[in-house]
Order: C-alpha cells, then structure tokens, then sequence
C-alpha cells in the first residue's frame, strides 16, 4: 500500500488512540492534559493496515462448508470495518501563517488545541488548549523566558513533552517569581458550613458570606497615628445562566477623601487591567467545567498548592450546600448560552462617563474653531497683535487638548483586543 505523503508547510496532527489515563505530565500529574505525540511540521502520513483479528472474531470466520448429511449452524454475518476519526492525520495550519513567538489556539474535530514553538527542541509542539490546573486556554498565554509554555492565568510553565517545570505558587521549587509576580500564598480555610466559609491569609482574613459576597480584610497596619484598615469586597449576582454582575468596594480608614474628588469611573480605568485579563479566561473555564459536570470539578482541576484553598473551599460548599447549581426555580434549563464575541464580552464602557468626555472634547473642539474666528475677524486691528496672539495660543491648546482627550476615550472606553503573550 502506498504510503499518503502530506507537504511539509504544513503542521499536521494525529490523533492517537489513547486510554482515559494516558499522560504527559510528570509534574505534576493529570489526566486532563495531553501532549500530542510526533507534533512535527513535516511527516509521512501511514495509511494503517487494520488487524482482522481485532475486526473479525475468530467465530465469526466461516469455515469449509461440512457435508450436506451434517447440519451446521449459520455463521454470523461479517463485522463491517468503520472508519475511525480519531485515528488519521489532519492540517491544523500553513506554517508560514505561525508566529513562533506565540502560542495559537486552532480546533479539530471540535477540540480545542494549542500549537506553540518550542525553541528548546525546535519543533513546533501541539497540546490540549487548556491548563490542568484551573482549566485557562493555554493558547491566551505565552512563551516564557525559558522557552517554555507559560499559562497566563497563574504563570505555571510545561515542557515540550507536558512537564509541568514551574508553579509560582507552589513552595519554593524554583524561581521565587515568575514574569507576573507568583509567589508562594498560604491559605487555609479555617471554617465551612452553610452560610459560608471564612480562611487564613499570609495578610489577613478572607471570608465567603453565601450565596454572593467575598471579602479580603487586611492586617492592620501600624502607623504613627492611627491603626490602618482595608478591605475589598466583592459582590457577584448570579443573573442567568452565564452572566453576574460584579459590584466591588475598597473600604478602609484612611485617604477617604479621594472618593470625594477623584471622579468614581477613574478608579475603575486601572481596574479593567485585571478584570479583562480574568474575564475571558473565567468565561472558557465555566464552559469546560459545565462538560465535566460541576460535581466533579475536582477531577477537572488539579490545585496541589495552598493558595487555591479558598477556590476549594467554594467549591466544598457549592457542591455541599447548593448542589453545585444555583436555583433558577425553573426560569432557565441552566444550558449556558454560546459564547459572545471578545468585543462584547470584554465591553467596559461606563456610559455616563464617556458621554461626559465625549461632551467635553466637543465643547473644547467648538471653543478652538470659535478662538479662531474671533482672531481671523480682528485681523483689521479691533485687537491687539498681543492679545490676538494669546488667543490663537488658546486655540491651539484647546484642539491639542480635545485630541488628548480623543485618545484617552478611545484608548479606555473602546474596545481593544490585545495578546498576553505582548503584555
């Protein structure tokens, strides 16, 4: 049989036929995660011959037929062979449309997979697009310093074979930091009934009231007048299937009188770092979550370290107490609706203070053309050159000034789609 030659611009894929256990990762271990065997840009597709002992029982192949005088039983009729999907190769993408710099997010046969480069072997490599960790699409991560695969969600580094070869948080077993600033937490939850749970931090208290609040109470800190405190709370609204609404505050007894000058939309720009940077990774991780079934998130997830104690214990107590659904009293089946685009998802803007800005560019935009027409009409002396000289400066402060404001609106209050592996 001839062999199936496929070009070598092209990355292809195999499927392997692998047992529910099989693994790649030697540290730490997880059955949610593979590694695709042979991940190599060039290769000579097998066209496989099939056993007939596996497709064909041996009772179920006829033998010479016995004299008429003896009667034999019917034989069974012959087992078709079925093409098996899972068993072939597939192009998963031109090589020259890869950036070795970044990892990419492609599906197959509707699996969600990663391919990224790896400098290390110089081979491009192709895994399972989700980190068996807390489930984040390894492909919105990036290539670290180390030429390894790097999770954007909290930083943990695999191999080109699926090793996992850092985990921030974990005790020190390796560079104390990574690129984003892990470190070793410890966490421990103290409590757990129905009305929720509170837990032990390196800074202070971390307690879940059900069915929605989280706050973080800070150690106080020692000063020479006053003992200083802070909190942030966080109030998350189950809406339907899908959707929240997320209320936070930051409390604390000290430079309270910034909330009174300080507009509230500015504190929230800086916060939208955070909060892009979660979302999406959050939005995938519910949907892998609901497949396994939120009863066992555990066989899902691996958290080995303490600081995912209070993600454990929410868990606990959502599957204890709540059955590991919310009670929608029939309003909604509870089937998560399709995912949105990126710019709806990651919408951000506050609508009262853009139109605000908005109005203030144009007014600024409307005092230039008007400092200009009042220059051009004095040009027959009704003005000093002096004064006529210090409004066209106006002028052109204000149009300067409109179009920093342009920017700032756009830059923060428009939708910009970005990739970690830059940021």
């Amino acid at each position: 049989m001839e062999a199936l030659t496929i070009s070598s611009s092209v990355l292809s894929l195999n499927f392997p036929a692998a047992s529910p256990g099989d693994t790649h990762i030697s540290k730490p271990k997880s059955p949610n995660f593979r590694c695709f065997p042979e991940p190599i840009s060039s290769f000579r597709g097998r066209l496989t011959h099939r056993s007939k002992s596996k497709l064909f029982p041996s009772n179920a192949i006829s033998s010479p037929s016995p004299p008429s005088s003896v009667s034999a039983e019917p034989s069974p009729p012959e087992i078709e062979e079925k093409f098996d999907w899972y068993a072939q190769w597939y192009p998963v993408m031109p090589l020259c449309d890869l950036d070795k710099r970044v990892p990419h997010a492609k599906k197959v046969l509707g699996i969600d997979v990663v391919v990224w480069w790896d400098r290390n072997e110089n081979a491009w490599k192709v895994f399972d697009d989700m980190c068996p960790h807390r489930l984040a699409p390894l492909s919105e991560g990036r290539i670290d310093q180390s030429g390894r695969l790097q999770c954007v969600y909290h930083g943990w580094c695999f191999d080109g074979s699926g090793n996992c070869k850092l985990i921030p948080q974990a005790p020190l077993d390796g560079p104390p930091r990574d690129r984003e600033g892990g470190r070793p937490l410890d966490f421990v939850v103290k409590k757990l009934d129905m009305d929720g749970f509170y837990g032990k931090l390196d800074m202070g208290i971390g307690q879940f009231t059900a069915p929605c609040i989280f706050s973080l109470r800070t150690n106080p800190t020692p000063s020479p007048s006053t003992q200083r405190r802070m909190a942030l709370v966080f109030i998350c609204i189950p809406v339907s299937p899908g959707y929240s609404r997320l209320i936070w505050a930051f409390p604390r007894n000290f430079g309270v009188w910034l909330d009174k000058i300080i507009p509230r939309w500015m504190f929230h720009v800086p916060q939208n770092l955070i909060l892009d940077s979660d979302l999406y990774l959050l939005h995938l991780e519910e949907r892998k979550i609901k497949e396994f079934g939120p009863t066992n998130w555990q066989k899902a997830c691996f958290v080995p370290t303490k600081s995912d104690a209070l993600v454990v214990g929410f868990r606990r107590w959502f599957n204890k107490y709540a059955g590991g659904e919310v009670d929608w009293r029939g309003k909604y089946s509870g089937d998560l609706p399709p995912t949105p685009p990126r710019e709806q998802l990651l919408d951000r803007s506050c609508s009262k203070a853009h139109k605000s800005l908005n109005a203030l560019e144009t007014i600024l935009q409307v005092v230039a053309v008007g400092l200009v027409c009042v220059v051009a009409a004095t040009m027959q002396g009704a003005m000093s050159t002096a004064a006529r000289t210090g409004l066209a400066i106006l002028a052109t402060a204000c149009f300067a000034a409109s179009r920093l404001l342009a920017h700032f609106v756009h830059k923060n209050f428009r939708y910009h789609d970005y990739n970690h592996a830059f940021v």
